[in-house]
């Protein structure tokens, strides 16, 4: 079993670096230029025994690059730079991140929460109630994505 509560942008860069980001130099480069605005929120998985083992952060963000796919008078937040360590994937960390995220965005009052899915996440992020909102797109030194929404 997983918790995941609220984490400081600085505890989500050793798993950013080391999951998502491993062609970059190191973990104190693993930051995002929104990663203390106001409306960040960011996000750890733990095992029972305290092990850190899975990250995301929120973002209340529209899309710039598909700005008009979710309705513009509702409040939306983004997950971004989510991952899990290898060893623990399918065992429900990353359910536990999705759960959490859902939660606290409704709990701002959003009614959207939207990704950026890279292709390997896609059934990942199905099961996990999220739809195909756009068509797929390269990212840069990351591959194939897709934009993906959930209702909340």
């Amino acid at each position: 079993m997983f918790i995941a509560r609220s984490i400081s942008a600085s505890e989500t860069r050793f798993l950013r670096h080391q999951v998502l980001w491993p062609h970059k130099p190191s973990p104190a480069v693993c930051t995002i230029d929104v990663d203390e605005s106001e409306h960040a929120h960011h996000v750890g998985a733990f095992s029972e025994a305290g092990l850190h083992v899975g990250v995301c952060s929120l973002f209340r963000q529209r899309s710039d690059r598909f700005p008009a796919v979710l309705p513009e008078d509702e409040l939306v937040y983004r997950l971004r730079v989510m991952g899990t360590l290898p060893e623990v994937r399918g065992q429900g960390a990353g359910a536990a991140i999705v759960r959490y995220a859902a939660n606290w965005s409704r709990e701002q009052g959003a009614l959207w929460l939207w990704c950026d899915a890279r292709e390997v996440a896609f059934p990942f992020y199905e099961r996990m109630g999220f739809k195909f909102v756009s068509d797929g797109y390269n990212v840069s030194e990351i591959g194939a994505h897709r934009m993906m929404a959930l209702k909340l």
